[in-house]
């Protein structure tokens, strides 16, 4: 059994937004040509706590891993236990049967070793993976072409079913890329859930809209920003220095609105206004603690 190489450099090589760009730019080329893309976005539930030990050992044996090694990536994931304390009081300790240790480096490698025969199941649409986040996409030019998806997705509910990682169909959605007022149009169903049509979806961390407008990418960004931006201003009262403010604006506030700008950099003048304001904000409160710093109010 070969491993999918292009999937596991996804997670360990390549970053959100690397693959963002990637899939956008062919998903944006296509209404630029007049064509439309069906996006089936997947949701795993709770997938990092449901691999199954047995079945990913034995997957590891079959991608050739020596009996040393796995002798010791089974230690690795046998014999743990797990509890709940509330309140000052502890649960019983019961056994951990399944699942790759959260927060660990090896639980995420592990986790794509697992999902890594995902990709091939996917036969007449691309397919993007991101960990336990899954999305396939195909350009439709004809109603042959929009019921093909149907396929994939019947295969990947079978994959799902087989390896444990049982999709969560509430929050799975379809969407269709298109600035076209005719679109070729099908519905389609995971374990026989119909998918529901969404005109925005949220695709790891930005918002993807029908016809890849950006407004409520920048309003969401420019809301959270605001609201830390606030909070910031609240509580750091008394920090004077000017190399620590602009560390905490760094960390907290630029961080919103520099995510993913690659992807939805702001095109209109209303929208770079919306981004400009919070950092002029921003500004404007340093410098006006800052002076008062440099020139406190003298009372009798």
């Amino acid at each position: 059994m070969d491993i999918d190489m292009e999937l596991i450099n996804a997670a360990t090589e390549r970053s959100c937004v690397t693959q963002l760009v990637e899939v956008l730019d062919f998903i944006g080329s296509q209404p630029d040509n007049g064509g439309q893309v069906h996006v089936s976005y997947l949701d795993m539930s709770k997938a990092f706590d449901k691999v199954s030990h047995p079945k990913l050992l034995r997957k590891l044996r079959e991608y050739g891993f020596d009996r040393k090694l796995l002798a010791w990536l089974a230690s690795y994931l046998y014999d743990r236990m797990q509890r709940v304390t509330a309140f000052g009081v502890n649960s019983q300790a019961l056994p951990v049967t399944s699942g790759v240790p959260k927060g660990s480096i090896l639980g995420p490698m592990l986790f794509l070793l697992y999902a890594n025969s995902l990709p091939g199941t996917v036969k007449s649409s691309h397919v993007a993976a991101f960990a336990d986040d899954t999305k396939i996409f195909k350009s439709i030019k004809s109603p042959t072409d929009a019921a093909l998806p149907q396929d994939d997705l019947s295969n990947l509910a079978t994959w799902s079913s087989s390896a444990g990682l049982m999709f969560n169909e509430s929050k799975c959605k379809a969407q269709r890329i298109i600035r076209r007022h005719n679109p070729v149009s099908n519905m389609h169903h995971i374990n026989e859930v119909p998918l529901g049509v969404a005109s925005t979806e949220r695709d790891l961390g930005v918002i993807i809209s029908d016809k890849l407008w950006w407004n409520e990418q920048v309003y969401d960004q420019c809301v959270k920003s605001n609201r830390t931006l606030g909070f910031v201003r609240r509580n750091t009262r008394s920090i004077k220095s000017a190399s620590v403010r602009r560390v905490i604006y760094l960390t907290l506030v630029r961080s919103h609105l520099g995510y993913a700008t690659q992807v939805w950099a702001s095109q209109s003048k209303e929208l770079i206004r919306k981004t400009e304001r919070i950092q002029r904000g921003a500004t404007n409160t340093s410098s006006t603690y800052l002076s008062s710093a440099k020139n406190p109010i003298k009372t009798d």
